[in-house]
């Protein structure tokens, strides 16, 4: 699991700063709401790093002769394997520490706001009652001080007892409607699978500063929502609601998803500058949203694909089959880590021979478990040599198998494998 997390930090850590820095132009160019919906571009370029890619023509490039290779645990490696282990251990125990902490952090909280709520039934009028969904049910309590919504499997909107002496009807329609696109919008979900992914990264300072950004994102996505056909008049009066807000609620007062968002004074100022700025729906102006979306979610998914799989594309067949053995080849060594779990599998190289002997462009396009073997495997294959024939030689496959001793099964024939022992 830790393999895998610190594997996940190059495209976790690239996709975050891209984000970062684009929302502030893009919203200028497009709006709120084409922001915010480029968040589901970090879970999915993380997914996509992670997952295998097919490898059904590796059937056609076989080198038929299938060679082994045993690598033997010398003294040392023992040695070390007993060393290491306390270090190991003491790593994953402090990420899952953390993560542990944090989750029931947020759950306890949770639960005691929520006990503290001490709800009670709500007296809105008809008129707002028509617009918030059925299922979508509605409290009041003095545990709070702006709406909130609470829950996941059934979600309730909770209202403080002096909402509507605190606020102009019209004012209570445009808070009410900001709350059901959260519920709309399924943002209560998205909210935890944006604690989940900041509870397993907990120790990357990147992931606290997105986790507070993409919540602002997520307001002012819902300002956008509420207010892009309404008139002027409205947005003053959603704007006062909002100094409302501000003004009424301690700067401490925990909410999960509110009219406003945490108690960030600034950040009420922030969404009122971007409702001045918000531009008004048009063909031209939708067209060209669509058209960046597209623009930057390709880049960025075919950015991290690449880099996640390190996969080419127009392999050359021909080429690839010549038949080149290695003359000199240096055992690749047994990962302390892998060892110590008692790990085994398979890594695929590809590489090119150039006209001296030497390997170069080694890439891992392949590997099973992920990201467990590929360092080792690398750097062996870098310092093999083999027979000169003045031409490079391109898109060589090869497969390591690591297995820890003679009686593991051994996997399917793919290539060309190396069978390293521990």
């Amino acid at each position: 699991m830790i393999n895998l997390l610190l594997s996940s930090l190059i495209p976790l850590t690239a996709t975050l700063i891209i984000l970062l820095s684009l929302r502030k132009p893009l919203r200028k160019l497009t709006d709120a709401q084409t922001v915010y919906s480029l968040w589901i571009l970090l879970p999915l370029t993380l997914i996509l790093y992670m997952l295998p890619l097919p490898w059904h023509y590796l059937g056609e490039l076989n080198n038929p002769e299938i060679q082994t290779f045993l690598v033997k645990p010398t003294q040392s490696f023992t040695k070390n394997l007993v060393n290491d282990s306390s270090l190991s251990q003491g790593a994953i125990w402090l990420w899952f520490t953390g993560v542990f902490a944090l989750l029931a952090y947020w759950l306890i909280s949770h639960v005691n706001f929520t006990k503290a709520l001490n709800l009670s039934e709500e007296n809105l009028s008809a008129e707002l009652k028509s617009a918030i969904p059925n299922a979508l049910s509605i409290n009041r309590s003095n545990h709070v001080f702006s709406p909130v919504l609470i829950g996941l499997f059934k979600q309730k909107l909770v209202i403080p007892e002096d909402f509507t002496e605190l606020y102009s009807p019209e004012q209570q329609k445009l808070i009410i409607a900001h709350e059901v696109c959260h519920y709309s919008h399924n943002h209560m979900w998205a909210n935890q699978v944006a604690l989940l992914l900041l509870a397993l990264f907990w120790f990357h300072p990147l992931a606290w500063r997105a986790y507070a950004v993409f919540r602002q994102d997520q307001e002012h996505s819902c300002d956008q929502v509420v207010l892009a056909r309404k008139q002027t008049r409205s947005r003053v009066q959603y704007c006062k609601a909002l100094v409302i807000a501000a003004e009424t609620s301690p700067p401490n007062a925990f909410t999960i998803m509110s009219f406003k968002q945490n108690g960030e004074h600034n950040f009420m100022f922030n969404r009122i500058e971007q409702i001045k700025n918000m531009k008004p729906t048009s063909k031209v102006f939708t067209t060209t949203k669509l058209t960046l979306i597209t623009l930057v979610s390709t880049a960025l998914l075919a950015g991290v694909s690449y880099a996640g799989n390190h996969l080419q594309q127009g392999v050359d067949i021909e080429q690839a089959k010549i038949e080149a053995y290695p003359t000199h080849r240096i055992e690749p060594k047994y990962p302390v880590n892998a060892a110590k779990e008692n790990i085994e599998g398979s890594v695929v190289l590809k590489f090119d021979i150039e006209g001296d002997g030497s390997v170069a462009n080694v890439e891992v396009i392949n590997g099973k478990p992920a990201y467990v073997f590929d360092k080792t495997a690398i750097t062996a294959l870098k310092q093999w040599r083999y027979k000169a024939t003045g031409k490079t030689i391109k898109n060589q496959l090869v497969q390591l198998d690591y297995l820890m001793d003679d009686s593991s099964p051994r996997p399917e024939s793919l290539i060309e494998r190396i069978k390293v022992k521990s």
